[in-house]
């Protein structure tokens, strides 16, 4: 069982970082950094698969383990991503239990889903793994994002999907489907989020999200959340440089170009 499986078993908080750079060098920076769990953002960024599997090797060479955000849903997307070998998968928008239900039936092979089979690929080791399609289905985590009213509303059905091992609220996303977007700390939004939060813990759900208003990682941690994924490498870079800019007079600053 890998680690972030076991993680989210016994419900341990664990923090983790977003990879938006389709970059091999800064996952194997941030694995390297003592971030070991990273999340590749295949829905907001751009790395086609080869780039997303390179970035996967860089972090596990240096001890990280790796979740992958899909685009979608899309089952031929699934298989793909799930014969690369990753710890996880976050798959967004997932609005009722038959789209949770049909996720996991994309990402597991018979008699738990309808995973097409190919038994030479990464994530058998090449077949070294002579019960990965028996056993896979044991250490593999799969996350779905609650992120809309209606999810929300049918947060119950989709936490007891078998194969669902977290509800992971989308707070800004949520923000813009029932009130305004980015307003994540407004009273509706508190409210819905709130629910999802009740529903896990009557399920004994792990739940995981993103740092919001009022509630950074620390809060979340003590508010029962397993799983916080807080700090992205864009959002690093944008305050590092705005702090050596603040730090530099402005006439030391070259003049851009009309």
């Amino acid at each position: 069982m890998n680690n972030l499986k076991k993680r989210v078993l016994e419900k341990t908080p664990t923090y983790g970082a977003w990879l938006q750079f389709a970059s091999a060098n800064v996952a194997e920076a941030v694995a390297a950094s003592g971030i070991p769990l990273v999340l590749i953002d295949n829905e907001h960024a751009g790395a086609s698969l080869e780039t997303t599997l390179a970035m996967m090797r860089a972090a596990e060479a240096n001890g990280g383990e790796v979740i992958i955000r899909v685009p979608s849903s899309d089952p031929i997307y699934l298989k793909r991503i799930m014969e690369l070998g990753p710890s996880g998968l976050l798959v967004p928008q997932v609005d009722t239990a038959e789209e949770a239900a049909a996720a996991v039936s994309a990402c597991l092979y018979p008699p738990h889903g309808r995973r097409g089979f190919a038994r030479l690929v990464r994530a058998s080791r090449y077949g070294q793994v002579t019960d990965y399609a028996k056993e896979t289905h044991k250490d593999f985590t799969l996350m779905v994002q609650i992120e809309t009213g209606e999810a929300v509303a049918n947060a119950e059905a989709i936490a007891s999907v078998d194969g669902v091992d977290m509800l992971f609220i989308g707070p800004y996303d949520l923000s813009g489907a029932i009130d305004e977007l980015g307003a994540t700390g407004s009273p509706v939004v508190q409210d819905a989020i709130a629910r999802v939060e009740a529903v896990a813990k009557a399920t004994k759900t792990a739940l995981g999200t993103v740092p919001r208003a009022n509630a950074d990682a620390k809060a979340l941690f003590e508010m029962g959340y397993t799983l916080v994924m807080g700090i992205s490498d864009t959002g690093a870079l944008r305050a590092g440089l705005a702090g050596e800019l603040a730090s530099i007079p402005d006439s030391a600053r070259l003049i851009k170009a009309d």
